[in-house]
C-alpha cells in the first residue's frame, strides 16, 4: 500500500477548470433543488467521468444502505468490485493496487470523525496524479452535500422519534395557543388539540372520525386542495382564510405537514393559527406601501412640474435676454459710434456720457439677473486657464481709479511677494467678484481709503491658497444686519445713505461665484468704521508663463486686413450699428435681413466671414450656421446674438460654432474677435 501526500502539478488546467465550473453549478443547484439526492448522484457520476475511473463509490461508515456507487457506462459491471473498503484520512490519499486494478481512497470527516470514504477504481495504467488532484478538488463540494444529507437525515430521525411519542407530543401541543388537527391519509380527523376550546366553533369531540367536508362543509374543499398538493409535492402547504362567522373580524392560517409514524402510517398534521393581529399589521403595511407609492407619484409629478417650470423660466430669461439686450445693442452701439466721433460742443459730449452711463447701467442690471439665474440653477461652471493673478487684480484696480479719484478716495493694492506668477484661474468669474466688492466699497465710502490685499496663506508644490481682503472706511453695517447682506434684492444701508442705487443682487452673485470656487465669503463691519470682505481660494499652480492679463488692445493699434464680410440680422438697427462700426474699421460689409437672403447673397459672392444673428423669422441662426458650414466650409461663422445663456453656448458648440459676439458689443471686442478669426484662416 502506498500513501501520496503530494500529487503532481502536471495536469490539464483546462480540464480542471471545466470540472471546477461543473462543481460550482452542481453546488448551486443542490441548494436550490428539491431533489438533492439526485444532484449528489450526478456529482458522483461527474467525478467518475472526469477521473476516467471505472467506478466511484462513497461508503457510509455507519450504514451501508447509504452507500453511493457510480459505474462508468462503458465498463463491464462484472469486472468492478467495491467489496474492499479502504479507510483513508482527510489529509491523505490512499492508493491500493491489486493485479491490474488500482483503488484510490480518501476519507471525509464530519463531527470530528471520518464518516465517509470516497473510492475511485480504475485500471492501473490510469493517471494517478490527475485523479488525486480532481478528487481533492471535488472533496469540499462533496463534503458540503454529504454533511447536508447527514444533517437532514438526523433531523428526520429526530422528528420521527419525537412524533412517535404521542403522549409527550400531546402535552406539548396542548400548551400552544394554536389548534392542531391530525388526519389520516383518507383525510379523516383522528385527533384534535386545542388549549382554549372557545376557539372551536363546535366541541372538539364533534371533529373526531369525520371528514373535512363533514366538519367544515364546502369550506373544507380549501383544506382538501392543500392536502392533495402536499401529498403530490411533499412540501408543506398553507392557506389563509377568514372566520366562518362574517360578523367576527378574525383571520386564520392553516399549515399542513405530512409525517410518518413509527409503524409507517401516513399522517397529516394541520396547525391552525390565529393571525388576526399579523393580518392587521400586514394590511396596514400594505396600506402604507400604497400611500408611499401615491406620495412617490406625487413627488414625480412635482419633479416634472418643477422641471417644466425651470424650462419655462429658462425660456423666459432667454426671451428677456434677447428682447432687452437687442434694443440695448442699438442704444449702446450708437453711443459707441458717437464716442468715436469728434464733437466740440461740451453739452453734446455730456449728453453722450449720460447716455453711455445709463445704458451700461441697464445692461449691468440685466446681466445681474441672468447671472443669478445661472448660479441658482447650477448651470455655471469654472473655466480655468493660466493667468497672472497680480496683473489681473492690478488691471481691475485701474478701472476703478477714476471713480475713486472722483470721490476723493485713495485706492490701495497690496500683495505678498511670494505669490506664484502663473496660476490656473477663471479670470472672468474672479474679476466679477472683485469688481462687485471694489465697486461696493467705493459706492459706500465718502472719505478715506479702499484697499485690496492678497495674502499667501499656504503653499505646496501644486497648490497655493490666497486670502483676498477688500476693505473700506465707509459707512459700515450694523452687526444685527450682517445676515441680510448676501440676500437677493436686499440692500443694507443707513437712512442717510439711502440715495445709493442698485438692485441688491451684487453681493448675492458674489457669494454664489465664491461658492463656485468651493469657498465662503466672510464679513467684518461696524457702523461708521468701515467694512471688510474676505475669502480664500486655493489655486492650482500653472506653468512657467501665463497669459498676459492686460487691458484689451485697442482696435486702433492693429489694422484689420481687407476681407469680405456679410452681416445677417432681421433688426435694421442692429444692421446699422454693426455696419457703421465696421466702417470705422475700414470694412465695407454686405447686409442680409434673413437666412434665405443670406444664402442667396452667398451664392453670388464669396465671403470670408459671416456675422449671424440667432433669432430670425423663417430660417433662424442655428439652421443658417449649419447650412453655411456644410455648403461653404471655407467661410467662418461668428454668431452675433443677444442671447447669452449657457444653454445657447452649449447648443452652438454642438454644431461646431466657437465664435460668439454678444450684444451689446464693445468695438474693441468686435475688432479683436475679427482679428482672431482671420488669423485662424
Amino acid at each position: 500500500m502506498e500513501y501520496l501526500t503530494n500529487t503532481s502539478e502536471d495536469y490539464s488546467l483546462q480540464s480542471n477548470l471545466v470540472f471546477a465550473n461543473k462543481l460550482i453549478h452542481l453546488l448551486d443547484g443542490y441548494y436550490h433543488s428539491d431533489m438533492k439526492v439526485c444532484v449528489l448522484n450526478v456529482l458522483v457520476s461527474e467525478l467518475c467521468k472526469h477521473t476516467n475511473s471505472s467506478g466511484v463509490a462513497i461508503f457510509h461508515h455507519k450504514d451501508a444502505i447509504l452507500d453511493i456507487i457510480a459505474r462508468h457506462p462503458n465498463e463491464d459491471l462484472n469486472t468492478i468490485s467495491f467489496n474492499s473498503r479502504v479507510i483513508g484520512t482527510e489529509e491523505q490519499v490512499c492508493v491500493k493496487c491489486e493485479q491490474d486494478i488500482e483503488q484510490i481512497s480518501l476519507g471525509i470527516k464530519y463531527a470530528k470523525e471520518i464518516c465517509w470514504t470516497v473510492s475511485l477504481i480504475g485500471k492501473k495504467n490510469d493517471n494517478i496524479e490527475k485523479k488525486c488532484e480532481l478528487l481533492r478538488l471535488c472533496i469540499p463540494v462533496l463534503r458540503s452535500m454529504l454533511v447536508d444529507q447527514e444533517q437532514q437525515r438526523n433531523k428526520n430521525i429526530e422528528l420521527n422519534r419525537n412524533l412517535s411519542k404521542m403522549v409527550s407530543l400531546q402535552c406539548l401541543i396542548e400548551s400552544l395557543d394554536d389548534i392542531v388537527l391530525e388526519l389520516n391519509d383518507q383525510m379523516v380527523i383522528r385527533r384534535v388539540w386545542v388549549k382554549d376550546k372557545t376557539k372551536l366553533f363546535i366541541p372538539p369531540e364533534q371533529f373526531m372520525n369525520k371528514t373535512l367536508n363533514e366538519v367544515f362543509g364546502e369550506f373544507g374543499n380549501r383544506f382538501i386542495d392543500c392536502i392533495e398538493k402536499l401529498i403530490l409535492t411533499g412540501e408543506r402547504q398553507e392557506c389563509i382564510y377568514p372566520d366562518f362567522d362574517q360578523k367576527k373580524h378574525h383571520w386564520f392560517c392553516a399549515k399542513f405537514q405530512r409525517i410518518d409514524t413509527e409503524h409507517g402510517e401516513a399522517r397529516i398534521v394541520c396547525v391552525i393559527e390565529d393571525i388576526t393581529s399579523k393580518k392587521d399589521m400586514s394590511d396596514q403595511l400594505e396600506q402604507n406601501a400604497l400611500e408611499l407609492r401615491r406620495m412617490n407619484l406625487e413627488l414625480i409629478e412635482s419633479k416634472n412640474l418643477a422641471e417644466q417650470i425651470a424650462r419655462k423660466r429658462t425660456e423666459i430669461l432667454s426671451i428677456m435676454s434677447h428682447e432687452i439686450r437687442t434694443p440695448l445693442n442699438g442704444i449702446i452701439g450708437i453711443c459707441n459710434l458717437l464716442n468715436q466721433s469728434l464733437f466740440s460742443d461740451p453739452q453734446t459730449i455730456e449728453y453722450i456720457d449720460h447716455l453711455n452711463f445709463s445704458s451700461n447701467h441697464l445692461l449691468h442690471l440685466v446681466n445681474d439677473i441672468l447671472d443669478l439665474e445661472k448660479i441658482e440653477s447650477r448651470k455655471m461652471e469654472l473655466n480655468e486657464k493660466e493667468t497672472d493673478l497680480i496683473a489681473l487684480v492690478r488691471n481691475i484696480g485701474k478701472q476703478f481709479t477714476p471713480r475713486a479719484e472722483t470721490k476723493g478716495l485713495k485706492l490701495h493694492f497690496y500683495h505678498d511677494e511670494g505669490i506664484p506668477k502663473c496660476l490656473m484661474i477663471d479670470d472672468l468669474r474672479l474679476s466679477r467678484i472683485l469688481n462687485n466688492l471694489i465697486g461696493n466699497a467705493i459706492k459706500f465710502t465718502d472719505a478715506g481709503t479702499v484697499s485690496v490685499s492678497l495674502e499667501k496663506v499656504k503653499l505646496d508644490t501644486e497648490w497655493v491658497g490666497i486670502l483676498f481682503k477688500v476693505s473700506d472706511t465707509g459707512i459700515g453695517i450694523p452687526e444685527h444686519l450682517h445676515y441680510l447682506v448676501f440676500d437677493k434684492f436686499h440692500q443694507v444701508q443707513q437712512t442717510s445713505h439711502r440715495q445709493q442705487e442698485g438692485t441688491g443682487l451684487g453681493l448675492s452673485i458674489t457669494k454664489g461665484l465664491i461658492n463656485l470656487f468651493k469657498s465662503e465669503i466672510y464679513l467684518k463691519s461696524k457702523p461708521f468704521e468701515g467694512t471688510t470682505f474676505e475669502f480664500q481660494i486655493d489655486f492650482k499652480i500653472g506653468g512657467v508663463s501665463a497669459e498676459k492679463t492686460t487691458d484689451i488692445i485697442r482696435f486702433g493699434h492693429r489694422s484689420l486686413p481687407n476681407f469680405d464680410l456679410l452681416i445677417v440680422d432681421d433688426n435694421p438697427v442692429n444692421l446699422l450699428v454693426a455696419s457703421h462700426q465696421l466702417d470705422r474699421f475700414g470694412i465695407k460689409a454686405d447686409q442680409a435681413s434673413s437666412g434665405y437672403a443670406a444664402l442667396k447673397r452667398m451664392g453670388e459672392k464669396n465671403f470670408d466671414v459671416v456675422l449671424v444673428d440667432l433669432h430670425m423669422p423663417g430660417m433662424d441662426g442655428y439652421e443658417l450656421s449649419k447650412r453655411i458650414q456644410f455648403e461653404y466650409p471655407q467661410t467662418k461663422v461668428i454668431v452675433f446674438t443677444a442671447d447669452i445663456l449657457e444653454e445657447v453656448r452649449t447648443r452652438l458648440g454642438q454644431i461646431g460654432i466657437l465664435h460668439i459676439l454678444s450684444k451689446p458689443f464693445k468695438p474693441e471686442e468686435m475688432h479683436e474677435l475679427l482679428l482672431r478669426v482671420l488669423e485662424e484662416q
